[in-house]
Formats: structure tokens, C-alpha cells, sequence
């Protein structure tokens, strides 16, 4: 590799195989800065180049999940550079001390994303029908002019608003337990105020324990059929689950 820069994309064991075909940013062959039980996976960078585009961000993700696939490995922020592989060595160097326990944590583990939305029109239906004030208050506004019932509809959305917070409260729990059981540990998401959102969770999944893990996410997704729709994905890199350096 010539290029001046680095791109840095995770740490792993020092002893893994890359796939032959493996590219990451802009197509550039991965390869591997050796340094004691560690190795960076890195690929060249021109000078001036710029980062942010999503197709970078999505071969950082790729180059880290198909690592992960065979041996655990700390994933290092988007954008990370070094200018020279003397300087990636130094990376990890000052860092072994810390790195190796935490690979040793991570080996025979993958993580899964969950994703959890309501179906959007059954659950407004839903908080119609149990709130007699929110029920009053949609027939008021519903096909009224705007100006015309503006405080009726303020108050319409502050209600709905609480109801959402309250059945999340009630219906994430009913996703998480039975799946969470099948992990090593899980981490609850930021929530956001889309209105389809339940819950988003990263969970860390032991190999031997992956089957009966899909099963019981299997079994949530059938029971909240029509409700509630569920998207799995994974095994992936454990974003999730470390420290970003």
C-alpha cells in the first residue's frame, strides 16, 4: 500500500485472515497493521481526500461486519486516520493494555439490532378508542379549518403525545425480556419522536445461544403480528458495546 494516510476502520487479534477480496473506502484493498496480539484494519488514503459521504460510511460498516464475522474487533470511529502504518502501530501499542481484555470479552459474541415500529394507524386507533378526551377532541378537529379549533388540536397532540410515552412504557418491555434473555447484554437506543417508534435495542449474542436468540425474536414478532412490525439485523460489528477510542 503507497498511500500516504491510513484509514483505520477496527482493532482485532493479530493472527485473523482477511477475505482476499475484502475493499473498504473507495474500493481500496483492506490489509492488516501487525503490532503484538493486535492488528489494525486499515486501508490507503490519498492526501486531500474528504470523508462523509454515505458510501464511506456504509464500507466502513461493511469492512467491520465481515471482520466480525470471524474474529472479535473493536470498531474505531468513522473518520480515523493515521499518516503513517508506524503511526498505526503506536495506536496499538498505547492502547494493547486495554484492547486485548476487551477483544477477550467480545470473542464468540455478535451483536443484532433490533428495530421495533408500530403500525402507526392501529396504534393512534388504539389510544382513540381507551381516551374518551383524546376521542372528543379528534371528532372536533377532524375535517374542521385549522384556525378554527388550533387550541383543540394543540392540546389533541399533547395528548397523544403522553399516550404513545405511556404504551411504550407498557409494550417495549414485551419486546425486550424474551429476546434480552437469549444475550450476553443488551443497550437500549436514544429514543426519537417518530411516531412509528417503540424501541430500538443492540443486543451481544453468544454463538452457542444465536438459534434460540432468532427464535424468541421470532416468537415477539408473532405475537405483536399486525401491531407491531420487528426488524433484526445482524450479526454485525459490537458498535454497541464498546468504548469508541
Amino acid at each position: 500500500m503507497t498511500d500516504e494516510l491510513f484509514y483505520v476502520y477496527g482493532v482485532t487479534y493479530d493472527d485473523v485472515g482477511l477475505p482476499d477480496d475484502l475493499q473498504g473506502l473507495d474500493d481500496s484493498p483492506v490489509d492488516l497493521v501487525r503490532s503484538g496480539r493486535l492488528a489494525a484494519v486499515v486501508s490507503g488514503l490519498g492526501t486531500g481526500h474528504r470523508l462523509g459521504r454515505r458510501r464511506q460510511l456504509l464500507a466502513h460498516s461493511r469492512v467491520l461486519d465481515t471482520v466480525a464475522r470471524q474474529s472479535p474487533i473493536v470498531p474505531l470511529r468513522f473518520g480515523t486516520v493515521v499518516e503513517t502504518r508506524s503511526a498505526a502501530v503506536e495506536l496499538l501499542d498505547a492502547a494493547e493494555d486495554r484492547l486485548v481484555p476487551l477483544l477477550d470479552s467480545l470473542a464468540d459474541t455478535a451483536q443484532f439490532t433490533l428495530h421495533a415500529r408500530y403500525d402507526e394507524e392501529k396504534v393512534l386507533a388504539e389510544i382513540v378508542a381507551e381516551d374518551p378526551q383524546i376521542a372528543d377532541l379528534h371528532r372536533q378537529t377532524r375535517g374542521a379549518a385549522d384556525d378554527t379549533t388550533l387550541s383543540a388540536r394543540l392540546r389533541l397532540g399533547e395528548l397523544v403525545a403522553a399516550a404513545l410515552e405511556h404504551k411504550r412504557a407498557a409494550d417495549a418491555p414485551v419486546v425486550l425480556e424474551p429476546i434480552a434473555k437469549h444475550a450476553v447484554a443488551h443497550s437500549v437506543r436514544r429514543p426519537t419522536t417518530d411516531v412509528e417508534r417503540l424501541v430500538d435495542a443492540a443486543f451481544l449474542v453468544d454463538h452457542r445461544q444465536t438459534q434460540q436468540f432468532d427464535q424468541a425474536a421470532e416468537a415477539v414478532a408473532r405475537a405483536l403480528h399486525g401491531r407491531v412490525r420487528l426488524q433484526l439485523v445482524g450479526p454485525i460489528a459490537p458498535y454497541d458495546f464498546v468504548t469508541e477510542l
